[in-house]
């Protein structure tokens, strides 16, 4: 494609296609009761139902392929941490989420939950190759419409840990301002949605102020190039030191 070719062509020569980003705007209200780092209280208000509660979870086979999500860095930085909620930006199956939902058992963090943003409807990528069995086919299309949420909900049913994961299904832009508004702070955000990197960059920056002092932001495929474009520009900008463990990126808040 003529845009993929510029985009290549562009990041060869070392030039940013970042979208200048406006002011943000924030309208209407939420209450004001700041939920912090409170899992089971920003449950509760993101659902006035259980989303869990009588789904039929026995009649969609486990299947949590993903990549990445097997990663030593997530009970690494689950130890160090010790967070008291984790922000997953991009889950797909839930593979990744439900890796660091067992470290969060495995150290006795009783109280600790996983807040998890997607669309459920796929990143750019995973539109592209209709026979790519792994991407395209993955979004198991019904009326043209991905079922990969109730795929999502079904993997977290079958290990039974619906206490432990919170779907929020909104883009992550949308649920950054969410969160803001009811003053959410969480102590480890794993950013693993869209690989462009003005989404990148976009996440990032609305993510970070979502980060609790002494939080860690990391996220995967920092070989992308739209990924290292926007992690290392924002580095270079707020003066961050970038680390790497494992397979993962990773930035860390002041106290």
């Amino acid at each position: 494609m003529l845009q993929d070719f510029l985009k290549q062509t562009a990041y060869r020569f070392g030039f940013s296609l970042r979208r200048m980003r406006g002011v943000k705007t924030r309208s209407g209200a939420l209450g004001s009761a700041s939920l912090g780092n409170d899992g089971e209280a920003l449950l509760h208000a993101i659902h006035a139902v259980d989303p869990y509660a009588g789904f039929a979870y026995q009649t969609i086979p486990f299947e949590a392929q993903g990549w990445g999500s097997q990663s030593p860095a997530f009970g690494t930085l689950v130890a160090r941490i010790r967070p008291h909620l984790i922000i997953e930006v991009g889950t797909w199956k839930g593979g990744s989420a439900m890796e660091m939902a067992t470290h969060l058992e495995r150290h006795a963090l009783t109280a600790s939950r996983i807040l998890c943003i997607d669309t459920w409807l796929g990143a750019l990528e995973m539109w592209g190759d209709h026979t790519e069995a792994d991407r395209y086919g993955s979004l198991a299309l019904k009326h043209g419409y991905p079922q990969l949420y109730y795929q999502f909900l079904a993997n977290v049913c079958h290990q039974g840990l619906q206490p432990r994961i919170i779907p929020f299904p909104l883009p992550s832009v949308t649920a950054a301002q969410w969160l803001s508004l009811r003053g959410v702070r969480a102590e480890l955000i794993y950013l693993d949605g869209s690989h462009e990197e003005e989404d990148v960059d976009a996440d990032l920056t609305d993510y970070w102020d979502l980060l609790a002092p002494g939080g860690v932001i990391f996220g995967d495929d920092y070989a992308w190039t739209g990924v290292r474009m926007a992690v290392d520009r924002f580095t270079a900008e707020h003066r961050l030191h970038l680390e790497h463990l494992e397979d993962k990126w990773l930035l860390a808040k002041a106290d």
